[in-house]
């Protein structure tokens, strides 16, 4: 490159010389007499700078190529060297990208066989697991089962907490669950509320029952949701192989009707698949079928039965019952359609319609000169977790017409103990539009009055399991006597539920019970012949005032 650069510059001088040649030759021939004799002189002085001008090229050239050559060699000799560490680096980046590309792709399969909240095996996965297990299993006739789990009452804690508080309820579950499985046992996650574990080689149904009972036992423990305590059970149902089907969609249905009857007998329990559930479950789903109809089809209509006050004698309020009334089965039994309701959430349309119809017809009766009555509407569990409850409440007794005084909402004591401080909120939310609330079934929420008075509360209902056995049962008169005097130092008006008999009445009497229902006195009544009993009733009472 220094030799091109020399020859460059000794090129630089013969090239002025010709830019002049040049210059001067133009002026010649553009003169007005041009000289022949002064362009061939020019055009030889420029023949001369040519001549020397050749060589300098040759040697630009020259210098140039040989550049070239020491470049390409240069460059070869720095390729060769390279290509090592050109190898190493490729080597590196390509396992990384394999490496990348394999936790991408170890991603897509989690997400695809996981739960994303719990981290647990989803359905798609426990069906491959499910379906080699048979393999092995089927060769090897050995039995394997499924137990197939659903939470109590969980989307009342879910709508009353908030979801954030049901998602960590989950992740809590499934730790607990975890932590009493086999090592080789699969717990997986459906979706919602439900969990179902595989135990492969159980041994028997001894070992398989104990199982499930500590598993219902261990959630029945309450759970810390922040610093509240957050009770649920869980209800389970057990298929096994091969007595309960040879595939697994077979065995998880049977498992799923299994758990259904347990939620029907009672819940936080477990029970094992019997070919005769099949049938109830096909009544189960036609009587679902039928009860979201029943609303719109005008099937639902109510009972009252009165409260009466002990010591006038007075009937004082009534208690609004629903009743279904199937076109084709005739009454169906509460207890067969109201926890139905309940579950698949019927129950909130429903209790807005008996709540509704219930204040319309006692405002009715007021003017038909009757006496002025309250009346009490039961709320359920989804009722209650209901955020619209307010509003709904607040526009059908504006609708009626009926002071909200002679309203009174009936919640069980478990349904006010699980929801804790949210209760006390949705309480005083009532109370603020002048209702009352009264605590029905009191006595099996394990609850006490210490700690009910930090509800705000009207009315006590002493649940009739205490009831039935007086005056037999020393023990209940004990407790129903407790519960009447607490519940007078607190201010609360207490009413004994399920009075049969006159000496029941008549203990109630000696211990100040404010008011009473049952058979001894009222059954449930249609509207019609309550009107007549409640005009009979005031007839007798005046009849007996003294004169």
């Amino acid at each position: 490159m220094q030799r091109a650069i020399q020859a460059w510059e000794a090129a630089d001088h013969y090239m002025i010389q010709l830019d002049d040649a040049g210059n001067s030759l133009q002026r010649e021939i553009e003169s007005p007499s041009p000289s022949a004799q002064e362009i061939l002189a020019t055009l030889a002085e420029v023949s001369s700078i040519n001549e020397k001008l050749t060589p300098i090229e040759n040697q630009f050239v020259d210098a140039l190529s040989e550049a070239s050559r020491a470049a390409y060699q240069l460059l070869q000799a720095i390729l060769f060297a390279a290509t090592p560490g050109l190898l190493i680096l490729g080597t590196v980046l390509s396992l990384r990208i394999l490496q990348q590309r394999k936790r991408e792709d170890d991603r897509i399969h989690h997400i695809a066989f996981h739960d994303d909240l719990t981290a647990l095996p989803n359905r798609l996965m426990l069906t491959e697991r499910l379906d080699q297990a048979l393999g092995r299993h089927r060769r090897a006739k050995m039995t394997l089962a499924i137990l197939y789990m659903n939470l109590d009452r969980f989307k009342v804690i879910n709508d009353s907490l908030g979801h954030e508080a049901g998602d960590i309820l989950l992740c809590l579950v499934a730790d607990r669950l975890r932590a009493q499985l086999r090592e080789g046992d699969s717990l997986a996650r459906l979706g919602g509320d439900e969990f179902v574990v595989l135990i492969e080689n159980y041994g028997n149904s001894i070992a398989l029952s104990a199982c499930a009972q500590r598993l219902v036992e261990q959630l029945s423990a309450p759970f810390l949701l922040g610093k509240k305590d957050c009770h649920v059970t869980a209800s389970i149902g057990i298929s096994t192989f091969p007595a309960d089907g040879s595939d697994s969609r077979s065995l998880l249905k049977a498992a799923d009707v299994a758990m259904y009857r347990a939620k029907e007998t009672g819940r936080n329990n477990y029970q094992y698949y019997l070919p005769s559930m099949n049938v109830h479950t096909l009544e189960r789903l036609e009587l679902e079928s039928d009860l979201r109809h029943a609303l719109e089809r005008g099937e639902f209509f109510l009972h009252y039965q009165p409260k009466v006050e002990i010591a006038s004698g007075l009937i004082t309020g009534v208690e609004a019952l629903l009743r279904w009334k199937h076109p084709i089965r005739g009454l169906v039994p509460p207890l067969d359609f109201i926890p139905l309701a309940e579950e698949t959430g019927l129950i909130v349309p429903i209790g807005e319609w008996v709540l509704a119809t219930a204040c319309a017809r006692t405002k009715s009766w007021q003017g038909r000169g009757l006496p002025k009555l309250s009346v009490a509407v039961n709320l359920s569990a989804r009722q209650f977790a209901d955020t619209m409850l307010l509003a709904k409440l607040t526009r059908i007794i504006h609708a009626s017409g009926l002071d909200p005084s002679l309203l009174e909402l009936e919640i069980t004591e478990s349904v006010v103990m699980s929801n804790g401080e949210s209760a006390v909120s949705v309480l005083e939310k009532l109370k603020s539009i002048g209702v009352q609330i009264a605590i029905d079934d009191f006595g099996t929420g394990y609850s006490s009055l210490a700690y009910l008075k930090r509800f705000p509360i009207d009315i006590l209902k002493v649940d009739r399991s205490f009831i039935r056995d007086i005056p037999a049962d020393s023990g209940d008169m004990k407790i129903t006597r407790a519960i009447i005097a607490m519940a007078h130092s607190l201010r609360l008006k207490v009413v004994a539920e399920g009075v049969e008999t006159a000496e029941q009445m008549e203990f109630l009497g000696s211990q100040s019970c404010d008011a009473v229902q049952g058979y001894f006195l009222y059954r449930p009544l249609q509207e019609e012949e309550l009107v007549d009993v409640l005009e009979r009733n005031r007839a007798a009472s005046r009849c007996a005032e003294p004169a």
